[in-house]
């Protein structure tokens, strides 16, 4: 600010000895002073014998003002954060009064730019909502970040409660009752500000989250944020008793995390069934137009275009999946009423012809459903799955397995009308005939009609004399011709998910040397007769501490369960039911490889906290003996992998075809505790769950105890 003082110094003598001086000033000065010049003006002409007086006057008044902005911007350049920035930073000419609320900067101070709320001795549920108006919602500027803060409470909650009255015969009414309609079956739901799902969090990359998350159930709850590594704060992770302590009925715990990747996340409870009552909702992190690799390839990016499937259970029956819906919402297969009855809820997504739409669609899966997505007459541009970017793959739909996401680019350049979003279900979801639909509705369409025919109706694409091709297609299926022990898999026409390629190479040279670990999924009946579920052949049971927080309580040999350790004391886990605290320990700062096999015939989606891996290898071997002998066979270089220099598509959740294996690659540089699991909630219940340590106890974060009062 000192360069520019001689410059006001001159304007003010300017001012002062040159006719007509003040007038200058002023008008080289902000909006709100040279209006009232011109109102001086005014009384000038009015009053023409007191023309000199009131120059004078206002002369003296410019004066004073000048010279009290000049002091106040000298004393604020002479802290010290502004002395060091002094040579770099770049001056603002024009403010706007709304500027100082949205300000951004490459560091977050949360005292500074935050209203924390530190009392929740009076809550309020009603005033809680979305998010719609939050400021952290905005476009995207390079080098710009913001703290961001929100509140979420979670509680019990009902489809078609007593709130609902208008809703249930008027659809524009339910926002306002804040009713859940859903399909039209009153249950019990467990819900995030009154929402099911949950409100859409939309941010910018490398932001600053601070959630404050009120559990007011009447059981322990944990928030799981689903896509973010968590590399500076493990704690924050969200999972019971290996990150944090659970949050107890009538507590508040404070996440606080960096959003240090972009794409489609989510966040979820990671207790129980917490998630299949409906405690999950969508986390955008969107990048500056620059830095976006796809930005070019479409118009608009909307979180109404954001859509959670999810599969669902009706009131506290956990062992049967009932219907599948999109945003909440679905027709009613307990009636017989047809796809275009007018008293189905649907969910409505609005496209304008001519422009282009990103879409962001995942799979909420709770029982072992996986689902195919597709849109009726339109074709898919599919750019990302699980928030990393591909390059563009032109087809039909997509499959996804649990907790698996797709972005795609939809072209509105059909004719003006209503079309059929298609979710169609399989495994658990086909025994029940389960699918589900929403409306691709078109301006200029009737708003209130449905589409033509039913939901499901063709897989026929739109060019006839091409397949349709689909994407991420769980169905892997041997060879019937194959004599090979190592069977290929063939996909009539659809491109599985190894063969989708990132636009980042993989970050780790050619001549990486991987450490090879390997790990099995499987089913045991326990003596009483419950099914449980395996990894390693070892069904795991929550410890009585935070594995993060208390490990320096313990030691590891005496406490963990894995393979090394069961064998030491003589068990056998081939033979015999194996529990416990199922803990794998890899080392930090590696090249690790995981090698998975799938003892079962249905596909799991395996689920890895704190990485994104690459997918080098998918297969099937058909068959148990193979998958017994997997070492053997890949000693034998029986199971390929990807060429080093091909850009392995990049997940966090991945499926594991029936009886056969996939291969994860990544570097072990983010030290801690992580779940690895299966993501079908009832599996997880079940023991299908690890811990992977990584690293030894010096080189994970430590985390001081937790206070309670």
């Amino acid at each position: 600010m000192f360069r520019f003082r001689p410059i006001l110094a001159f304007m003010l003598l300017n001012s002062i000895f040159v006719p007509g001086g003040a007038q200058n000033l002023l008008d080289r000065l902000r909006p709100g002073p040279a209006n009232l010049t011109r109102n001086v003006d005014d009384i000038k002409v009015v009053a023409g014998t007191k023309v000199k007086r009131y120059e004078r006057i206002w002369h003296r008044i410019c004066l004073i003002w000048c010279l009290v902005v000049d002091f106040a911007l000298a004393q604020q350049n002479l802290k010290p954060e502004n002395l060091e920035q002094e040579s770099s930073a770049k001056i603002d000419w024009l403010t706007f009064p709304w500027s100082h609320r949205n300000k951004t900067n490459k560091e977050s101070h949360l005292s500074a730019g935050l209203q924390l709320k530190d009392d929740y001795g009076q809550v309020d549920i009603s005033s809680f909502s979305g998010f719609e108006r939050h400021p952290c919602r905005r476009v995207c500027q390079q080098g710009q970040s913001q703290s961001c803060y929100y509140q979420l409470v979670v509680h019990n909650y009902r489809r078609l409660g007593p709130e609902c009255q208008r809703c249930q015969f008027d659809e524009r009414a339910c926002a306002d009752e804040r009713c859940i309609y859903g399909d039209g079956v009153a249950s019990p739901v467990m819900a995030v500000n009154r929402m099911v799902p949950g409100p859409a969090i939309e941010l910018c990359e490398n932001d600053t989250v601070v959630v404050d998350v009120l559990n007011y159930l009447n059981e322990p709850t944990t928030m799981h944020w689903h896509g973010i590594q968590m590399s500076r704060s493990p704690e924050m992770d969200g999972v019971p008793h290996v990150t944090q302590y659970p949050v107890e009925p009538g507590e508040v715990f404070r996440y606080e995390f960096l959003a240090d990747r972009s794409g489609s996340l989510w966040y979820h409870s990671h207790m129980g069934w917490q998630r299949g009552f409906g405690v999950a909702g969508n986390l955008i992190v969107r990048q500056p137009h620059l830095a976006n690799p796809h930005a070019r390839l479409y118009d608009y990016d909307l979180v109404e275009h954001a859509l959670m499937v999810q599969d669902i259970f009706y009131d506290y029956d956990i062992q049967q999946v009932r219907n599948i819906l999109i945003n909440g919402k679905g027709r009613n297969h307990l009636s017989q009423l047809p796809d275009q009855d007018a008293r189905h809820r649907y969910e409505r997504v609005r496209v304008t012809p001519g422009y282009r739409y990103r879409m962001r669609v995942l799979l909420n899966g709770i029982f072992n459903c996986p689902v195919e997505f597709s849109i009726e007459q339109h074709k898919l541009l599919i750019i990302s799955t699980d928030g990393n970017d591909i390059e563009p793959v032109l087809a039909d739909g997509f499959f996804l397995t649990s907790a698996e996401r797709f972005d795609f680019v939809l072209e509105a350049n059909q004719y003006a009308k209503n079309y059929w979003v298609r979710v169609r279900g399989y495994e658990q979801c086909a025994d029940r005939k389960l699918y589900q639909g929403a409306v691709l509705s078109y301006r200029g369409a009737a708003r209130s009609e449905l589409p033509q025919g039913d939901i499901l109706g063709s897989r026929q694409p739109r060019d006839q004399d091409e397949p349709p091709l689909f994407i991420n297609d769980f169905r892997f299926k041997p060879l019937k011709n194959s004599s090979l022990t190592l069977r290929q898999f063939s996909k009539d026409q659809d491109v599985g998910t190894l063969s989708l390629r990132s636009v980042e190479p993989v970050p780790w040279p050619s001549y990486t040397k991987f450490l090879t670990y390997y790990s099995s999924l499987s089913t045991r009946q326990a003596p009483n007769g419950e099914l449980l579920f395996q990894i390693d052949e070892i069904s795991y049971i929550t410890p009585g501490i935070s594995l993060l927080q208390g490990r320096h309580l313990y030691k590891d040999d005496g406490y963990y369960s894995n393979r090394s350790s069961l064998a030491a004391q003589g068990r056998n886990c081939a033979r015999e039911l194996c529990e416990g605290v199922h803990v794998i320990r890899l080392p930090a700062y590696r090249a690790i490889e995981m090698v998975v096999a799938n003892h079962m015939e249905p596909t799991h989606p395996i689920h890895l906290h704190g990485y994104t891996f690459r997918l080098v290898g998918q297969g099937v071997l058909g068959n148990q003996n193979d998958l017994k002998n997997i070492r053997e066979l890949d000693r034998r270089g029986r199971l390929p992998r990807l060429s080093n220099d091909y850009a392995a598509v990049a997940k966090d959740t991945v499926q594991v075809p029936g009886l056969g294996y996939v291969i994860l690659r990544f570097i072990s540089d983010n030290p801690g505790f992580w779940s690895y699991h299966c993501h079908i909630e009832a599996h997880t219940v079940q023991g299908m769950m690890a811990v992977l340590k990584v690293g030894g106890d010096n080189q994970i974060k430590r985390i001081p105890a937790r206070v309670g009062c």
